[in-house]
């Protein structure tokens, strides 16, 4: 009750307000019309008395117009700007709310201006008057319609909300059973009618809630399950992972794999196919489960056949529910009652290494766990098959790695050290009759070299460096090499350092040592050179070789693949991260270039 009184003041005040405004705005209305009306009337007879000057006349009708209400005051002005007359009422009503200052013309001639004063006092009156009157009309009737309202709201409104209030406290969650009684057909009684089907629908609501509720707990405690049976097959995927890196024969690895898969999740049979690379297809290498007599290992699988031919020809897994609705699978005879198969890949990169395959004895008993499950041990047997793969290859580039290291440094040193003791053998017998007292020199030279081939033999046994190179520089040891092929007699060697010198990586100092021994060693056996030039040039980011001699030279555009001693040069080189050129022209001589990084420099002298 208290409310709707309110709303109906509320609505009483709101009324009064609108209309006095709308009162206000005519009368404002109403107030400037009879401004502008007063002005033009002013302006225009004043101007014929002041262009005659006749003030009395002006006097009277300036004191005439003060009956109007809204004018309060009126002065005149001649065209100098001398007050001509002015008049004033007394009183209250003498106040100016607004002047307005209006030139007067004759003929279009300036005689003067008028200066009108305007009140609103007459205009705030008649509001208020008005307004008065319609407040108390309208509260009167406000009052009545109030008395009529609140009678017919207690009736009609009042006494049936009550009910449904009563109604609606009386339900709970526990209990929707509760209806509000329908004694009208109006709004009420359609809301009482509308809250009923309401609490239909939420009782029923409430019913499959309960029932929803029933069903997502059943399925809480089967994902509870699933996933205790996910953590069991991380902890053991995670115990055959430990297993397999103490397994080093993949034959052993597979068939181990097999059955504790077979084992650890209960699988009707479980296999492992690996690629054959002679067939293009699949062999059985291992398996186990309930077989009917024996694994039949070595079985050929072609690709394509069967879900395990599908798997390696797509390289996707695949999970086949019901084995007897899949028109490609082929049935094992040691495993006839597999009912459910699945096989994924055992891959690396886009290279299919074989494929895992887990039969069961069910329909639909293979599921997105066991798919997991079979996913993760592929993973895991891809990568020791591919370790494995990697292990034989290194092996095998391990030796072929140390067959040229021995084939280079038996090269480099065995045989230019058997060249020599050659060549001063045949020194010997030539000078045997001639000149015996100098045969004694020349094999004397043959066993210092015999001597020193052997020390350069056990040394490359154990992969050690050249003994040149342990108690001197890189400059030196090739410095000596010079004096020592100088000293034979054959060549003279002119040799010469540039840059500032400084120690070297030892593969590198090793390298170019023997790129020059081999240079030696062919200027004296081919090039039948009579002199020879080398530089050893130091620069900030590499060091240079530089060899030349004056002998018969060779065709370089020819082959020259049976030539040990160049290929044995870019070898050097080129594992050194450097480059070895080689160029010559018949009887011009030979010129031997070397270039390799200096990055590895250790440090300067």
């Amino acid at each position: 009750m208290l409310f709707v009184t309110c709303v109906v003041a509320l609505c009483g005040i709101l009324s009064v307000f609108i209309i006095s405004q709308v009162i206000s705005s005519q009368l404002q209305a109403k107030y400037e019309v009879d401004q502008k009306e007063s002005v033009e009337f002013l302006s225009t007879s004043l101007a014929s008395m002041v262009a005659l000057e006749d003030h009395p006349r002006i006097e009277r009708t300036i004191e005439s117009v003060l009956v109007y209400e809204n004018i309060v005051s009126v002065a005149v002005y001649d065209a100098e700007g001398a007050l001509i007359r002015s008049t004033t009422e007394l009183g209250e009503a003498a106040t100016v709310s607004d002047s307005i200052i209006r030139e007067m013309t004759q003929d279009d001639v300036s005689v003067g201006h008028v200066e009108i004063g305007f009140s609103r006092l007459y205009i705030e009156q008649q509001v208020r008057r008005l307004t008065a009157i319609l407040a108390l009309a309208i509260t009167g009737f406000l009052v009545i319609t109030a008395i009529a309202l609140i009678w017919y709201m207690g009736r009609s409104v009042v006494q049936p909300l009550r009910a449904f209030t009563q109604t609606v406290q009386t339900m709970s969650a526990t209990n929707l059973s509760a209806r509000v009684p329908v004694v009208s057909e109006d709004e009420i009684g359609l809301l009482s009618r509308s809250f009923n089907a309401m609490a239909n629908e939420l009782e029923l609501s409430q019913q499959r809630l309960s029932e929803a509720h029933r069903q997502l707990e059943q399925r809480y405690s089967e994902r509870a399950l699933k996933e205790e049976r996910r953590a069991e097959q991380v902890r053991r995927i995670f115990d055959l992972r430990q297993q397999l890196n103490t397994i080093g024969d993949v034959p052993t690895l597979m068939g181990y794999v097999t059955s504790s898969l077979q084992q650890a999740f209960d699988y009707f049979g479980v296999n492992v196919f690996l690629a054959d690379s002679a067939t293009g297809g699949l062999r059985l290498v291992a398996g186990a489960g309930d077989y009917a007599g024996k694994v039949p290992l070595g079985r050929a699988i072609h690709a394509g056949d069967g879900i395990v031919g599908q798997v390696l020809q797509s390289c996707q897994p695949r999970l086949v529910g019901d084995v007897k609705r899949e028109p490609r699978f082929i049935e094992m005879a040691e495993l006839a009652d597999t009912k459910a198969e699945l096989a994924v890949p055992i891959n690396i990169g886009a290279v299919t290494l074989g494929v895992l395959d887990i039969q069961c004895n069910k329909e639909d008993g293979l599921d997105e766990m066991d798919l997991f499950t079979a996913q993760a041990v592929a993973d895991q047997l891809a990568n020791v098959l591919e370790n494995d793969r990697l292990a034989e290859e290194t092996r095998e580039l391990t030796i072929l790695e140390e067959r040229n290291r021995m084939a280079r440094e038996i090269h480099d040193t065995l045989a230019q050290g058997f060249t020599g003791i050659v060549l001063q053998m045949e020194a010997a017998e030539q000078v045997l009759h001639e000149d015996p007292a100098s045969v004694s020199r020349h094999i004397d030279r043959a066993r210092s070299l015999a001597r020193a081939s052997l020390n350069e033999a056990r040394r490359s046994v154990w992969a050690l460096r050249p003994e040149a190179l342990e108690k001197q520089a890189l400059a030196e040891a090739i410095r000596r090499e010079a004096e020592a092929l100088t000293e034979e007699g054959q060549v003279v060697v002119e040799f010469s350092v540039s840059g500032k010198q400084g120690r070297l990586a030892s593969e590198v100092e090793d390298a170019l040592l023997r790129i020059c021994q081999e240079c030696f060693a062919n200027i004296r056996k081919h090039s039948g050179a009579s002199t020879a030039k080398v530089n050893l040039s130091f620069g900030k980011t590499t060091i240079a070789l530089h060899v030349q001699d004056n002998g018969s030279g060779f065709d370089t555009s020819k082959s020259h693949k049976d030539s040990f001693g160049l290929i044995g040069m870019n070898e050097r080189a080129r594992q050194c991260g450097g480059t070895a050129t080689v160029t010559s022209e018949h009887e011009k001589g030979t010129t031997v270039e070397v270039s390799i990084p200096t990055s590895r420099r250790h440090h300067d002298d």
